[in-house]
């Protein structure tokens, strides 16, 4: 039974499933400190015997947009798939995934995961992220640092405050590179939110203003 089994398998007509064979399916780009969009390209070809069809690209990150040349490649034809990561302020390495799916007429739908690996080296940093005070804490001077990794020295130009009842302060500590801008809130009865404004003569638009985030927090009840 095994024999005449094996038999008829052989006398069935060989069938290659249409596909698309991707070159790279992760590709990695170093962008430059002033780069606003960054663009990946993943080439493939139909390395199957009948055409097939782009279906969609799902994305996991709205700073990507992505798109095939056309719908659909015939049988050995080459094509690409573009996407295009829109920096922002993003910074360091960020990994982004998506999913191109593609269907050969009456098959079942095939689907190729792609990765963009991009660096995005840092211009301007500030440590903490946030400074933090408690209702009724005492009411203690803080700081932000802010440091200068990139190429080019950046010097402050100046620091303005989004809230009244703090005293700030900003001084250089290493020209060009590292600054402390201090701030100290005259009371801390009430929670709030709010922002240091930094001005910057950086040649990079945008990097001329930075944010440095304050609050005044409420402690959270222990059930």
């Amino acid at each position: 039974m095994r024999i005449i089994m094996v038999c008829f398998l052989l006398s069935l007509p060989l069938t290659t499933f249409a596909q698309i064979t991707f070159k790279d399916k992760e590709i990695e780009i170093t962008a430059r400190a002033d780069q606003e969009k960054v663009i990946f390209v993943f080439p493939f070809k139909n390395s199957g015997n009948e055409t097939v069809e782009i279906i969609n690209v799902n994305l996991t990150c709205s700073c990507l947009s992505a798109k095939t040349d056309k719908e659909k490649y015939s049988p050995g034809e080459s094509g690409k798939l573009e996407a295009i990561f829109s920096v922002g302020s993003f910074t360091g390495v960020q990994r982004k995934s998506m999913t191109i799916t593609s269907q050969q007429d009456g098959k079942e739908k095939t689907r190729d995961s792609l990765l963009a690996i991009l660096t995005i080296p840092e211009v301007i940093t500030i440590e903490p992220e946030l400074i933090k005070w408690k209702v009724n804490e005492e009411p203690a001077e803080k700081v932000f640092t802010l440091k200068v990794p990139h190429t080019d020295p950046i010097s402050i130009k100046g620091v303005t405050c989004s809230r009244e009842g703090f005293n700030f302060s900003w001084k250089e500590i290493k020209k060009g590179r590292e600054y402390e801008i201090r701030i100290k809130p005259l009371s801390t009865s009430s929670p709030m939110l709010g922002m240091m404004k930094i001005d910057t003569d950086s040649k990079i638009k945008k990097h001329q203003k930075k944010l440095a985030f304050f609050s005044i927090a409420r402690s959270r009840s222990r059930r």
